[in-house]
């Protein structure tokens, strides 16, 4: 039984995009810890994927150690070797991922190879041993999602709104009759492993869904004409193997996809809302366009029906970067957007050490594709995991960098909509948003925003009266960059009677600062998470001494 959706009131034909930060807090199989475990029903939860496991029989140990997988046979046998001695030691019985690895790395020689692999070779070799789950009637097992059972309250809710802005979009908000979603998981390095959870989330509503299974390999595959090759582009474009033995019936629905590109324009056209998944939003983008930016046929018509209001288009995480207008950010640490600033480029690899091999990137780089995102919040750049990440002065950083006016940051665990010009935020936290030359805001849950004419307007719900003064001397914090460490120093100045504040970074032998001024038009109010709202809030960041 579906949870209800909770209609709110929209515009007519209003372009409309839900744009989540990350980080929802869903109650599933491969979740647990957040459910409340008496509202679970023991049964359902018996006949569900709880974890991903791995199995070292002989015959996972020959798919795994192949060749084929490995820069020479000397790295298969190495291969070969220490994976025989973990299935010595553990038995041919599946075991989760988490104890697989725990066992390969509890010997000295295992943790040395272990470390010595590159991302891709791991990725394969999990993907190649991983075990495939079955009920007593050979049914594959998937993980479920239990929303009537979740702890937090946030994130049914954003679940629930999405689907109801789909509803308006498609006039179905009468009894009896429920919105067609799209899900796509083209983010996720293993689309199919992701598919479950998501078809699973927006089911939980009572609405119509379906699993879209575009993703880069098959535009890879389509502009190569290599559809019945399809397992050569997965490999090579989204990074996963052997997916066709673990997930036959979604392998076969997405090569059948391939072959046919009509389907899927046919599912987009009678979409009401279309959500992509958290992940890379750079896997996104190539499954949406071609390498030159040229957007693909799914992209036109997305783009189309979304500018007509007849689709709902939401993301999180790497579902909502990638939504990005004139530029899309790809990749980077706050530290690295300080130490050497943003370049355009493709994302580097995780373990990129800066040789030529990586064009010179570190794999925490700060890359941007200067062509944008799909272009669907045509005002800027969006990022996420904003605060939860203390993302606001990479983000500053990039926006400048690339002459942006505007760029927003979405929490975890909460949405920005924006329905044509107007803005709400929903859930747990809020949405900063700066704008050039270094103008910033926060907005929450109440507090409303319009952007018109490249003007944006920010109205606070609960504004605070007291005033600041210049004459007293500016606050100075310590300021962490990898955590809510901005929040708290924006709160200070918020309680405080200071002008100014001060945040003050180091990094190795150099230091940073981040100073935050009140100026005639800054106000803030009182949101209700505790924090502290703002608008019109100065932000100068820099090197200290430089």
């Amino acid at each position: 039984m579906g949870l209800g959706l909770l209609i709110a009131p929209q515009h007519a034909q209003a372009r409309t995009l839900f744009l989540v930060g990350g980080g929802m807090q869903s109650c599933a199989s491969q979740n647990l810890k957040a459910c409340e475990r008496g509202a679970l029903d023991p049964l359902a939860l018996r006949q569900s994927r709880t974890q991903l496991k791995v199995a070292l029989t002989p015959a996972a140990l020959d798919r795994a150690t192949g060749t084929e997988h490995w820069p020479s046979a000397e790295a298969a046998r190495q291969a070969r070797r220490h994976l025989a001695t973990v299935a010595e030691a553990q038995g041919s019985d599946p075991i989760s991922k988490a104890d697989f690895t725990d066992a390969l790395r509890d010997s000295e020689a295992g943790e040395q190879w272990y470390q010595g692999l590159s991302d891709a070779q791991w990725y394969t070799l999990v993907d190649r041993l991983e075990a495939i789950q079955t009920d007593r009637y050979g049914q594959r097992l998937e993980e479920r999602v239990f929303l009537e059972a979740n702890r937090d309250p946030h994130t049914p809710e954003l679940v629930n709104r999405f689907a109801a802005l789909a509803a308006q979009a498609g006039g179905k908000t009468q009894p009896g009759k429920h919105p067609v979603l799209v899900v796509m998981t083209s983010s996720a390095r293993d689309p199919f492993e992701a598919r479950d959870f998501y078809q699973g989330l927006f089911a939980s509503t009572g609405a119509e869904v379906h699993w879209l299974p575009l993703d880069a390999s098959v535009q890879s595959a389509r502009r190569a004409h290599e559809c019945r090759n399809l397992e050569r582009h997965r490999q090579q474009v989204q990074g996963n193997a052997d997916r066709a033995r673990v997930y036959p019936q979604l392998a076969a629905a997405q090569q059948q996809l391939c072959i046919q590109p009509q389907s899927g324009l046919d599912l987009l056209a009678r979409a009401d809302g279309l959500f992509i998944n958290g992940g890379d939003q750079w896997l996104t983008w190539q499954a949406l366009r071609a390498p030159d930016g040229t957007p693909s046929d799914e992209l036109t018509l997305i783009a189309r029906r979304v500018a007509e209001g007849r689709l709902v288009v939401g993301g999180t995480s790497a579902g909502t970067a990638v939504q990005a207008g004139p530029v899309m950010i790809t990749n980077g640490s706050n530290a690295s957007a300080l130490l050497t600033g943003p370049t355009a480029a493709p994302p580097p690899a995780r373990d990129c050490d800066g040789s030529a091999a990586c064009r010179g990137l570190q794999g925490d780089s700060l890359t941007y594709e200067p062509l944008g995102g799909l272009g669907l919040f045509e005002s800027g750049i969006t990022d996420t995991h904003f605060t939860e990440r203390g993302r606001q002065l990479r983000l500053a950083r990039l926006a400048a960098h690339s002459g942006q006016a505007l760029a927003v940051g979405v929490d975890e665990n909460t949405a920005l909509i924006v329905q044509s010009e107007r803005w709400q935020v929903l859930g747990q936290a809020g949405v900063w948003v700066w704008q050039t030359p270094g103008t910033t805001h926060y907005l929450q849950p109440g507090d409303e925003a319009q952007w018109r004419d490249g003007t944006l307007s920010v109205a606070l719900a609960n504004p605070i009266k007291e005033g600041h003064h210049d004459e007293n001397a500016p606050l100075v914090r310590a300021l962490s960059l990898e955590n809510a460490d901005y929040r708290r120093l924006a709160d200070a100045l918020c309680q405080s009677t200071q002008q100014q504040t001060l945040g003050q970074i180091t990094l190795g032998e150099r230091r940073f600062g981040a100073l935050l001024t009140v100026n005639e038009e800054s106000e803030f109010g009182r949101g209700p998470s505790g924090h502290c709202s703002y608008k019109n809030l100065s932000l100068k960041v820099g090197a200290v001494g430089e």
